[in-house]
């Protein structure tokens, strides 16, 4: 499974980090599921504030040199940067080792309590992209001035000696093969695309790939832990990173201080038939949920529907349409059903892609489909140049070193005929030979035994489950409860998606007090969805100032700016004036009509953002963006949706706390 997205991406971030200053407020292959930090600067930061540089702990065991960062996500100035280095295998300490990259964003406490360390799960993602572009807002949302935020890249991922079998170009050659092969050449290739990872990984690191393990990565952070020089610290892991943290609990209990695993994964009790049905029946049954928002919502796939069936058989036409003929993108890249497939599961990961998958469908539809490939290519972490983050790869390594691999059945057959009835859209190309191979580990590697979790420590765990979440269900959440002990709390959230955090403000507060004051939930606790904000009265007086282009009705562009409806209300236009040009034509209309100018800060390099008080005292910001702001990587899919020469133009309403 992919990391969960958070919802608020750079620009998000800051404009609610700006809006609140003003406002006085203190991967895997088709078939399954960049170098280290160069500090700029050599200052030591003793991991309590104010202290010696002393580190208590393990003897030989470096402390962290903290750093300015250098690294094109990490822009905050605020962020501090790190390596430390690991071995490869802890059965031999002295043997090769490896260097994990680290990044904080600080406290300014002087009553420093503690780290919390953060993982966004996969496995395979980067910790070190998540906070260096969302740590502020982390840590602001969740009431964290008094603890680091620690982000870091696992062993193998991305700047952690991460793993790269396929190059760029293989990746993409390989990414979505025919799964309904009608040719012999069709068949051999399939099949080649099976074949060709397990034999490059081999050809390039051999048995060292069984030391990319879970358990190893628990490990990892404990060494992360003693050269903080905390006795204890906190986690705050999300999918698969709630396995992780519940691995690192269960092997180091005395080390916790307290822990949030939120859309909780646990795979070391499922029966055979589970580790198959589980997320094949949360997919298809999310499909339905998004089928029967589409024809009831403002959806562009499939126009007008009285019912969720006819979005559904529309779509099941466009999948035969694409495997009969598909679709060359600009790029060159073949659109055919396996993208369609990739790309909708990548969107019913989250409720905020909803939209942007009816506006995908609706453009392949239409014969265009650079809809298709950014949501499967933002799954497969590649980015517009076709540079390839090192989720796809390390993914499955992770996952078979970690033992988490399927058990082939025993009657591959029946199985196969299972779930293609549970599952008839995402089951329908599976075949008893795939299962009878299992995962495919076997080619990678000795199997691997699985770390079951049992903690028996006394600090507090609050574990949260989605009833409707497609990759990591409820069942999970129930068990992990268990299975983390009398000091487990369950968070039941009824609404849709996978990943809570930021997204509930009710499951965001119970984290929260988990993580700050040691504060369980109620037994029992439910949450649900957060309401939309609604328009604001004062809103249609709002200038068009010359210049400034009719509203964009792009749900895509509003996704890739992390914008959903439940966070803030937000217009979308564009300009042909200059960054500067449109806050000064806005300025006089708005104060024209009593809008009270705050002012106005360098959002991000190539945004800057203008706050206003409204007639009734709410808080009105205009964030202009240049296509320089879409240089940074975290916003490449957005300069990708704007027109050539123009400027994006952001009215955001963000109601006060």
């Amino acid at each position: 499974m992919p990391a969960v997205r958070l919802r608020l991406t750079a620009v998000a971030v800051t404009a609610v980090v700006l809006v609140a200053a003003c406002s006085g407020s203190d991967a895997e292959l088709a078939t399954s599921p960049t170098s280290p930090t160069s500090p700029t600067s050599s200052t030591t930061v003793a991991a309590t504030q104010g202290s010696d540089n002393a580190v208590p702990g393990d003897a030989g065991l470096a402390q962290l040199n903290w750093s300015s960062c250098d690294d094109d996500v990490a822009t905050n100035d605020r962020l501090r940067c790190a390596t430390l280095s690991v071995p490869l295998d802890y059965d031999d300490p002295d043997g090769s080792s490896i260097d994990l990259a680290l990044v904080m964003y600080p406290t300014s406490a002087a009553d420093r309590i503690g780290a919390i360390v953060f993982n966004p799960g996969g496995p395979g993602s980067s910790g070190f992209d998540y906070v260096a572009s969302g740590g502020a807002t982390i840590a602001g949302e969740l009431g964290l001035e008094q603890f680091d935020l620690i982000g870091f890249d696992p062993r193998g991922v991305d700047r952690s000696a991460g793993l790269r079998c396929l190059t760029n170009e293989q990746l993409d050659a390989y990414a979505y093969p025919d799964d309904t092969p009608d040719t012999a050449e069709e068949q051999a290739f399939l099949e080649e695309s099976r074949r060709v990872f397990a034999d490059a990984c081999i050809e390039r690191y051999g048995d060292t790939l069984q030391f990319y393990s879970t358990s190893n990565t628990a490990r990892d952070i404990d060494r992360i832990r003693t050269a903080t020089g905390d006795d204890q610290i906190s986690f705050l892991g999300i999918s698969y990173g709630t396995y992780l943290g519940a691995v690192y609990a269960t092997m180091f209990p005395e080390h916790v201080r307290a822990m949030v695993l939120d859309s909780a994964f646990e795979p070391t009790g499922d029966t055979v038939e589970e580790q198959y049905t589980t997320q094949l029946v949360g997919f298809e049954q999310a499909f339905d949920e998004w089928a029967a928002w589409c024809a009831d919502a403002t959806c562009s796939f499939a126009g007008p529907a009285d019912n969720s069936g006819q979005v559904a058989d529309a779509w099941d036409d466009l999948r035969q349409l694409l495997d009969d003929s598909p679709i060359i993108g600009q790029d060159g890249r073949a659109a055919n059903q396996a993208l369609l497939e990739r790309a909708t599961r990548a969107a019913l990961y989250s409720e905020i892609d909803w939209p942007v998958l009816g506006s995908a469908l609706a453009m392949a539809a239409n014969g265009d489909p650079s809809g298709l490939f950014r949501l499967a290519d933002g799954f497969f972490s590649r980015d517009s140049d076709g540079t390839y983050a090192t989720l796809q790869q390390s993914n499955k390594i992770i996952n078979c070193a970690s033992g988490i691999e399927a058990t082939p059945p025993v009657d591959a057959e029946a199985l196969a005929d299972r779930l293609r009835a549970l599952a008839p859209r995402f089951g329908r190309t599976i075949r008893a030979d795939d299962l009878a191979n299992g995962d495919g580990c076997i080619d990678l590697m000795p199997s691997q035994p699985i770390s079951t979790i049992r903690f028996d420590g006394a600090a507090p765990v609050a574990v949260v489950g989605g009833l409707h979440d497609p990759a990591t269900p409820f069942r999970w959440a129930e068990e992990m409860t268990a299975a983390m002990g009398p000091t487990a709390r369950l968070i039941t959230y009824s609404g849709p998606g996978h990943g809570q955090l930021l997204v509930s403000n009710c499951v965001t507060a119970a984290e929260a007090a988990v993580l700050t004051r040691l504060a369980l939930p109620d037994v029992g606790t439910e949450c649900g969805s957060d309401p939309e904000i609604e328009r604001p009265p004062w809103w249609d007086s709002l200038p068009v100032p010359d210049g400034i282009d009719a509203i964009t009705d792009a749900p895509e562009l509003a996704a890739a700016l992390g914008f959903a409806v439940t966070d803030l209300y937000a217009e979308i236009r564009t300009s042909d004036l200059l960054m500067t040009e449109v806050l000064a034509a806005y300025r006089p209309a708005l104060e024209a009509r009593n809008f009270a100018y705050l002012g106005e800060q360098e959002a991000i390099p190539g945004g800057t953002q203008a706050v206003y008080t409204a007639p009734n005292d709410d808080i009105f910001s205009i964030l202009v963006l240049d296509r320089s702001a879409f240089d940074d990587p975290q916003l490449q899919s957005v300069g990708s949706l704007v027109a050539e020469g123009k400027v994006l133009v952001a009215l955001i309403y963000l109601p006060s706390p």
